[in-house]
C-alpha cells in the first residue's frame, strides 16, 4: 500500500515509477530496509532497465536486490505491477520530488518556522555560515541576510541548483553552493564561525557530528534546528546528543507538524586566536 502520509503532504505531484531514474546513487543506498522488499521485486522483473540503473548507479546494494528477488520469487503478477509500482515509488516519495519538482517540497508547511529560533541562540552577523543539508536553501538563505557569508552544503545536484536560482532571485550575493554531505563536509578545519542544520541530521549520527565539529573554529556554534521531533522513533537520537559525548544543550518549540526540538553546543575557545572562520 502506498504512503498516505507522503501522498497527502505532496498532493498534486504526479509520480510514476521511471522517476526512479532521478535518484542519486546515496539514495539508492537508502533502499534495505526502507522499501518493500516484495513490491520491489515485482518491479525489478517488470523493469530490467530499472533493475539495471539501480545495481550500476549503486552497486552496494546489488546483494540486496538480489535476496529481494530470490525472496520473492515470479509468481501471478502482472495484475498487482501498478500496486507495486505506487507502493515503491511512494515509500521513498521525498527523495524523488527534490529532483523532479523541488518547489512542491519547498512550500511545505513545515519549513515555515521562526529564524528567530536560531539567532535567539547566537547572532549571525558578519559571520561565516555552513549550512549542512541545505534542501532548497531556506535556512542559508535567511542566514545571508546578516551572515558575511553563507555556504550551503547539498548532496543533491537538483537541490544544489534550486538554492542557486533562489539566491539570484533575492540578489544575495554572498551564497557559495557545494557538493557534499553531513559526515564529509567539503572545508577546511575551523572555517565556520556557525554551522547549522534543519531536518537534516541524523543519517550517520557519530560521523556528521564528528565533522561538525572539525568544521567549525574554537568558540564557533553548532545548531540543528529542529534536530528531531519529538515523538517516540526519534527519541534514540535525542539522547545520543545530549549525552556527555556530544553535549548538546536543547529546548522545546513548535512547528506546524508538531513539537520539535532543536540542539545547539559552542565549540571551546581553546586554540581560538579571535578570527572567524575562513572559507580560504
Amino acid at each position: 500500500m502506498s504512503n498516505p502520509r507522503l501522498r497527502k503532504v505532496f498532493e498534486g505531484v504526479d509520480l510514476h515509477i521511471q522517476d526512479l531514474y532521478l535518484l542519486e546513487s546515496f539514495q539508492i543506498e537508502y533502499f534495505p530496509g526502507w522499501v518493500p522488499e516484495r513490491e520491489l521485486a515485482s518491479v525489478l522483473r517488470a523493469h530490467p532497465a530499472i533493475d539495471r540503473f539501480l545495481r550500476t548507479r549503486a552497486p552496494a546494494i546489488a546483494a540486496f536486490l538480489d535476496a529481494a528477488e530470490a525472496r520473492h520469487p515470479s509468481s501471478a503478477e502482472r495484475s498487482d505491477l501498478a500496486q507495486a509500482e505506487d507502493t515503491v515509488i511512494w515509500t521513498i516519495a521525498d527523495l524523488i520530488v527534490y529532483s523532479k519538482c523541488p518547489e512542491a517540497y519547498d512550500r511545505l508547511e513545515f519549513h515555515n518556522w521562526d529564524f528567530a529560533e536560531v539567532t535567539n541562540i547566537t547572532p549571525l552577523k558578519g559571520r561565516v555560515v555552513v549550512d549542512v543539508g541545505s534542501g532548497t536553501g531556506r535556512v542559508a538563505l535567511q542566514a545571508a541576510a546578516t551572515a558575511s557569508a553563507v555556504v550551503a552544503v547539498e548532496p543533491v545536484p537538483r537541490l544544489r541548483q534550486f538554492i542557486r536560482d533562489k539566491a539570484a532571485q533575492a540578489g544575495r550575493r554572498n551564497i557559495r553552493v557545494v557538493a557534499g554531505f553531513g559526515h564529509d563536509i567539503p572545508l577546511p578545519d575551523d572555517s565556520a564561525d556557525v554551522v547549522t542544520t534543519s531536518h537534516a541530521l541524523g543519517w550517520r549520527l557519530d560521523d556528521e557530528l564528528a565533522e561538525f565539529e572539525r568544521v567549525v573554529a574554537p568558540a564557533g556554534y553548532i545548531i540543528h534546528c529542529p534536530g528531531t521531533a519529538e515523538i517516540a522513533a526519534e527519541e534514540q537520537q535525542h539522547q545520543r546528543l545530549i549525552e556527555p559525548a556530544w553535549n548538546y544543550q536543547f529546548a522545546r518549540y513548535r512547528e506546524a507538524d508538531g513539537w520539535k526540538r532543536k540542539y545547539w553546543k559552542q565549540l571551546p575557545t581553546t586554540g581560538s586566536n579571535g578570527a572567524t572562520g575562513s572559507l580560504g
